[in-house]
């Protein structure tokens, strides 16, 4: 019988990946906007700012250093460097968290079977699997989009920066990737100490 909490999870991973595929196939059709039509009102590119005037925001006794912020771009012609640029910036991040979102649904539908489907060498595999599709991915994603940012800043504002640091997203994704690994690794193993516990039985 299959385990109740796996089932439910699978149901909630499922129904999230739906959602994530939907909200890439609206960001892919604003970014088609962008490039060949024109942004219309209400979708813009995020972009970072940084030093950003202060004066007359603090009150007396306090020093501001710095200031970043996000500006919402739109250009309002049709504008394919842009479209390209912009699907650079969130394309890669969204693949790889969907790819690693469709691998762990399979691995709870496997799982489903029962205990020893779910503590399996398959399921380390599936974890192993995520686990360097959230390092790897996470890693292209932020070169890629480091670049791109960097571009579409030189070609949308005055002022841009040679670099832009990877969003925190991405980070906490290679430190997921790392923790899948590790899992997988600690399933392995037990199932190797208990394919020797049987053996001796």
């Amino acid at each position: 019988m299959p385990t109740r909490w796996i089932t439910r999870l699978e149901t909630l991973l499922t129904f999230a990946l739906v959602l994530g595929c939907l909200g890439a196939l609206t960001a892919l059709a604003a970014n088609v906007a962008i490039a060949f039509f024109g942004a219309p009102k209400g979708i813009s590119i995020p972009l970072r700012v940084f030093d950003v005037p202060t004066s007359g925001i603090a009150p007396a006794g306090v020093a501001i250093d710095g200031v970043s912020a996000e500006a919402m771009v739109r250009p309002r012609d049709a504008s394919p460097v842009a479209g390209l640029f912009y699907l650079l910036m969130w394309a890669p991040g969204v693949a790889t968290g969907l790819l690693a979102l469709f691998t762990l649904v399979r691995a709870l539908r496997r799982a489903r079977s029962g205990d020893r489907a779910l503590f399996s060498a398959t399921t380390a595999d599936h974890l192993r699997g995520i686990g360097w599709i959230l390092i790897a991915g996470s890693l292209a994603s932020a070169a890629l989009g480091m670049v791109a940012e960097a571009a579409l800043a030189a070609e949308l504002l005055t002022e841009s920066h040679p670099f832009y640091p990877p969003s925190g997203t991405l980070i906490w994704a290679v430190v997921a990737g790392f923790a899948a690994l590790g899992v997988s690794e600690i399933v392995r193993r037990g199932l190797a100490l208990l394919q020797e516990v049987e053996a001796t039985i």
